[in-house]
């Protein structure tokens, strides 16, 4: 029971943005969409490995070593869900950036360590270490900055058609946007739509 008693600490969303912002300045250019897997592979030289069946066997998309030289990844995901494994991929970089010294402590270097991890660990501290992860791969792939100005753009060509978007209340305008967007950034519109409705938090 080595796992059963990790704790996970608390980091702030704003954190998260400036992490995740500054990591993607640093090993990418100024354009969309993101190359996770140039960034993984050839950049920072961690090695894909796809695994029949790892989410159907523990209810993962992909796992980071805690030598971070591989991210195991679900095969089937790798093989036929690109924006799915995109996400992935940079949600174990989350895992990196965020929890780098946490993962060394878990010593996790096999499949069968991250099974054990998984079914040991408290599930609330599995929860806030997921969670942080998620929100640095949807501010990785989505640039925030990038994201408003396609979304005026958007919205400009919609209102020069006379089309009447003002029925619409502004999470269900970003939730009809995201459909149109998602393709920009190679992510799922769900994706889009959570960074959407940030964009919106923010403006109030």
């Amino acid at each position: 029971m080595k796992y059963k008693d990790t704790k996970v600490s608390f980091i702030s969303n704003e954190e998260i943005k400036n992490k995740a912002d500054n990591f993607r300045l640093k090993y990418w250019r100024n354009e969309i969409p993101v190359g996770i897997e140039e960034i993984v592979e050839l950049k920072l030289k961690i090695s894909i490995i796809p695994i029949p069946n790892l989410m159907s066997q523990c209810g993962l998309d992909a796992q980071i070593t805690s030598d971070f030289s591989s991210i195991y990844v679900d095969q089937r995901n790798y093989e036929n869900e690109t924006s799915r494994f995109r996400f992935s991929l940079a949600h174990e970089l989350g895992h990196l950036v965020l929890h780098k010294i946490f993962y060394e402590a878990l010593n996790i270097s096999s499949m069968d360590e991250v099974y054990e991890f998984i079914y040991e660990i408290d599930a609330d501290e599995y929860s806030y270490l997921e969670t942080q992860a998620n929100k640095f791969a949807n501010y990785f792939l989505v640039p925030r900055e990038e994201l408003s100005k396609i979304r005026e753009k958007i919205l400009t060509e919609k209102l020069s058609k006379k089309q009447d978007i003002s029925v619409f209340d502004e999470k269900t305008l970003n939730s009809y946007l995201a459909g149109h967007i998602a393709s920009l950034f190679l992510v799922s519109s769900g994706t889009v739509e959570i960074a959407l409705n940030d964009l919106s938090s923010l403006k109030k």
